[in-house]
């Protein structure tokens, strides 16, 4: 009996890193001329246990969604020794053909001590990426905000924020941050910024119920997944479409809708 229980919920845990989900969550942006929709994917993990058919699948679900762009905020990779470059090719290509999209790196990204080789691929595919970098991001014919991209947190060599910022170029807009690790948010707290986009904890990855989750790595856990205000500000961490190890027990994979509408700002 334990032997079969133990296969079943071997199995469940397995067969849940499968099982994403598409969620929806309505944002209200400050200054905002029209509404917009974002698709948000992030931690894509290509490996051998996040393989390409399964990247797919959440790439073609939130495309079905007809997002006005796509931004992407990490973690393509788990190792540079292990994953399907053809198959991430072909990632990055059909969301660029679907909607303007636009990415920064995660803590995995990594070739050789250098984010330089993921970048160059994502350009080649057609998407823009935002390395310590900002660009107005416009829709149905208005500038809608403005994003602005950040290097890793934890490269030491590559998060630049103060470059970042300096590049942008219309503050009168809503600004939107697209920053892999949500700790970020403290390292930026003297900057000005609306919403900030992450990845990075996989939601917790596996939440047991009454114990602190030990997959999230983070130092402020209070912010693991979903929509949350910090001083004034808005946060939203998407809980990934990958993995690492194979595994994911009550913390579903996630394909993010973010619909930002606009309207006066109020505590959520």
């Amino acid at each position: 009996m334990l032997a079969g229980g133990g296969l079943t919920a071997g199995s469940y845990v397995y067969a849940e890193t499968r099982w994403f989900e598409v969620s929806r969550t309505t944002i209200t942006l400050p200054g905002l001329p029209a509404p917009l929709r974002l698709l948000h994917l992030a931690d894509l993990h290509s490996s051998l246990v996040v393989p390409t058919p399964l990247l797919i699948d959440a790439v073609d679900a939130g495309i079905a969604q007809k997002p006005d762009a796509v931004v992407l905020t990490g973690d393509y990779i788990s190792s540079f020794r292990q994953f399907d470059e053809q198959g991430l090719r072909m990632v990055f290509r059909k969301l660029a053909k679907a909607a303007p999209t636009y990415a920064v790196m995660g803590n995995h990204d990594d070739v050789e001590d250098s984010t330089e080789y993921l970048r160059n691929m994502l350009a080649d595919e057609g998407v823009r990426v935002l390395h310590n970098d900002s660009a107005v991001l416009s829709t149905k014919g208005l500038p809608a905000v403005e994003l602005t991209g950040l290097g890793d947190l934890w490269n030491k060599t590559e998060f630049e924020p103060q470059q970042a910022f300096a590049a942008r170029q219309n503050r009168r807009l809503p600004s939107i941050v697209l920053a892999h690790n949500p700790d970020t948010k403290d390292a930026i707290a003297n900057e000005d910024w609306n919403l900030m986009l992450s990845g990075h904890t996989h939601g917790g990855q596996v939440l047991i119920p009454f114990v602190k989750p030990t997959w999230a790595p983070v130092e402020d856990k209070r912010f693991l997944s979903g929509l949350h205000t910090w001083e004034d500000r808005q946060l939203y961490i998407t809980r990934g479409v990958g993995n690492h190890s194979g595994v994911r027990f009550r913390c579903r994979p996630e394909v993010s809708i973010l619909n930002l509408k606009p309207g006066p700002y109020t505590n959520l």
